[in-house]
């Protein structure tokens, strides 16, 4: 009789998800609150998604409605949301920042399990966590900004709304 026992091992690795979220609380239209955070944390947010050159400074073959916005098809209700959408890389550190609003264009949320926020950093690759906190307080310095703290994506039910 041969008894062989079978190991099975279930290794579950987000690369997707490696990235930080700070949620931001805040009445102002998506592109002053970008001025004000701008200006208190020198970061240098320009409207869409992306640039439209790639780093060779070809023209993407990208249409403008992909660079501009952050879209969501979702195929059961045959709807297409717009997120506005903007981006800074920190050239030196790789660091992609990306200023996202929760509320579409078309009225949906990106993450409704968090519907008190208006709006969304994402930051990919590294970041030091001095750095995140400096972001952080600054941010919370603009006297229109109600709230900010850092979220972890994991645990968030729509977390898919913010991979691309």
């Amino acid at each position: 009789m041969n008894n062989k026992t079978i190991l099975k091992w279930d290794l579950e690795f987000d690369a997707e998800l490696d990235f930080v979220l700070i949620a931001i609380s805040c009445p102002l239209k998506d592109y002053r609150l970008c001025h004000f955070i701008n200006k208190v944390t020198l970061l240098d947010f320009v409207r869409g998604k992306e640039d439209k050159f790639d780093h060779n400074q070809k023209l993407k073959q990208k249409s403008a409605e992909e660079l501009e916005y952050h879209i969501i098809v979702d195929h059961h209700k045959k709807s297409i949301q717009h997120f506005t959408t903007f981006w800074y890389i920190n050239t030196k550190f790789q660091t992609e920042y990306y200023l996202i609003n929760n509320k579409s264009i078309e009225g949906t949320l990106l993450i409704p399990e968090h519907a008190n926020f208006d709006y969304f950093i994402l930051i990919k690759n590294f970041i030091d966590e001095d750095d995140l906190d400096r972001i952080i307080k600054n941010i919370n310095k603009i006297p229109e900004v109600v709230f900010v703290k850092e979220i972890s994506p994991k645990i968030l039910k729509s977390k898919e709304n913010l991979i691309f």
